[in-house]
């Protein structure tokens, strides 16, 4: 299949596909198997256990009563909501037992609905045991051997070694976080955090062998809108609002000149989905030259925000008065993203739908961009409302995220249960990407002559599946309208199956075209949304398409189709 752009004068790749769809080059990644530097053998034993070169995707933020729907999905990551589950909340004071009952019923229903990979988060945050209680959560030099034995009964309890385990546990818990965000979440001065983090990381790797710890993930939002390259990087990064980033670059390379005590590098992604590809080239500068690879994993992500870290709703005051333009969002679009968080925080149907429907496609985008970039692991956001930043009070400063959960709940709130009402398009579109990309074998984004168009190319069980999508490069709000972009297919396959990415409030399968060549070349429209692509051997009319959409969404017959 040979694929061509609208202006026809670029082959964008060249490989011929058969009827049957048989493609070359199905082996398992070479980027991904070598073997990562800086790390004991035993260590890189212990990444190979969780990770197979594809990455694995996660949900955030779990709560109970979610688990049995949302292993639909067929993820296997998931991670907890840290505050349920902080120092504070689990050890009342110096002499209390620790209660594990939160953590219990976390690991226990997760991995009860077939979740495999349960990513822990550990904060000290309010607790008895930390010096400030606004500026520096490590703990107390006296209380440094408390902390200690609070992470090892941690992780000796979920470490299934025989000794001291949870009752009923099913597999190991592996992945822990020593804090949530190296920011104004955790506001000590590096030295001390990295003594936090020495200590972690001793007593996880006392109490099992099999265990992987990070440090508290980076966030550098808005560091890389300029494409800055390594001579650059200190003066960039001194440019980002200390709204976004309390700690400065020399803070985050403190902790980088650390490898001993972590074992993978920790990021958050909450800017667009193109944030990715910049932020993992700076961290592979750092490691390289510090002489060690580590694997990078995504503990958290969020939805393209366009405005966040302060209020959305105004366009005319001082810029620290106001939110900060994430891009695409430009200065010149304060003033109609005003009106639209406005409209989002009055409950208007019409913009609260397309919201979902943008936060559908743009996680999805994301997850995409990360397997290409090697990223071991992501958990993309949110499993439910964050209802409280939806208020008129918080005047959109979180951004467009609290209102993009994949699902809408009620809480309980004599044991925070939830009761999920309604299933949104980040829900579904989750799913299909995981039918689509699960458990591939190699992936590389291909060039193309426009950059606007993103093409990649997934091989999986020795077909191949192509997702693409047009990148216009600029912000959209409802009524704006972007023409579809088109890429011509040059193919020997009877058909083309042209299988759209889920983002209508209500759609539960996708919609699909099956593309007819003519003379052995088919034309596709591409839009902002995600597309699979799949040469078919089948020749569909139009009746077999309608029914292929029309079938239950659990039979996931539409998801299946070519692979």
């Amino acid at each position: 299949m040979i694929f061509k752009d609208s202006k026809i004068t670029a082959i964008l790749l060249i490989v011929i596909i058969l009827a049957g769809f048989v493609t070359a080059g199905g082996c398992l990644m070479a980027e991904q198997e070598k073997t990562l530097t800086g790390m004991p053998p035993e260590q890189n034993d212990i990444i190979s256990k969780v990770y197979n070169g594809s990455i694995i995707i996660g949900i955030e933020y779990a709560m109970p009563g979610m688990a049995e729907t949302f292993s639909e999905l067929g993820v296997d990551a998931v991670k907890y909501y840290p505050d349920e589950i902080s120092w504070e909340r689990m050890q009342e004071t110096r002499y209390s037992p620790i209660d594990f009952r939160r953590m219990d019923r976390f690991v226990r229903e997760y991995q009860d609905a077939g979740f495999k990979d349960l990513v822990i988060t550990l904060k000290t945050e309010g607790s008895w045991a930390i010096k400030d209680p606004i500026r520096n959560y490590s703990p107390k030099p006296e209380n440094l051997d408390d902390y200690e034995k609070w992470v090892r009964a941690i992780v000796e309890r979920y470490d299934k070694d025989g000794t001291d385990d949870m009752p009923g546990l099913k597999e190991p818990v592996m992945l822990y976080e020593i804090g949530s965000q190296f920011s104004d979440l955790e506001p000590e001065p590096a030295y001390d955090y990295i003594i936090m983090l020495e200590r972690a990381y001793r007593a996880a790797h006392n109490a099992s062998d099999d265990v992987i710890v990070t440090h508290a993930a980076f966030i550098v939002t808005t560091a890389f809108k300029d494409d800055p390259g390594p001579g650059d990087y200190e003066a960039s990064f001194d440019s980002v609002d200390k709204r976004i980033m309390s700690h400065s670059l020399s803070d985050i390379r403190k902790v980088l000149d650390r490898p001993d005590i972590f074992d993978a590098v920790n990021f958050h992604a909450v800017g667009d989905p193109y944030e990715i590809e910049k932020t993992v080239k700076w961290l592979d500068y750092e490691m390289d030259q510090r002489g060690y690879k580590k694997p990078v994993i995504i503990g958290d992500t969020a939805a393209t925000p366009f405005i966040a870290w302060g209020p959305a709703t105004v366009w005319d005051k001082e810029p620290s008065r106001m939110g900060i333009l994430i891009p695409p969002a430009t200065e010149e679009d304060r003033y109609r993203l005003s009106k639209f968080f406005q409209r989002l925080i009055e409950g208007d149907k019409d913009t609260r739908n397309w919201t979902q429907s943008f936060v559908a496609s743009d996680m999805v985008k994301k997850v995409i961009v990360a397997s290409e970039q090697d990223v071991m692991l992501i958990d993309t956001a949110l499993m439910e409302d964050l209802t409280l930043f939806k208020s008129e009070l918080y005047r959109g400063a979180s951004g467009i995220s609290p209102w993009g959960g994949m699902a809408l709940t009620n809480i309980s709130t004599s044991d925070q249960e939830r009761t999920i009402i309604e299933l949104r398009p980040l829900f579904y579109a989750l799913k299909q990407l995981n039918k689509n990309i699960g458990d591939y074998t190699s992936v590389e984004r291909v060039p193309t002559s426009d950059d606007s168009i993103r093409l990649y190319k997934y091989n999986k069980d020795n077909r191949t599946v192509w997702v693409a999508w047009y990148e216009p490069g600029k912000l959209l709000l409802p009524g704006d309208e972007v023409a579809p972009q088109q890429l011509q297919v040059v193919t020997n396959a009877t058909s083309i199956v042209v299988e759209r990415s889920i983002v209508r409030k209500g759609q539960v399968w996708p919609d699909m075209d099956i593309v007819k060549p003519e003379n052995g070349i088919a034309v596709i429209d591409i839009d902002t949304e995600p597309a699979y692509i799949r040469a078919d051997g089948t020749v569909y009319s139009i009746e077999d398409v309608k029914k292929i959409n029309s079938e239950p969404a659990t039979t996931s017959s539409a998801l299946v189709l070519g692979s």
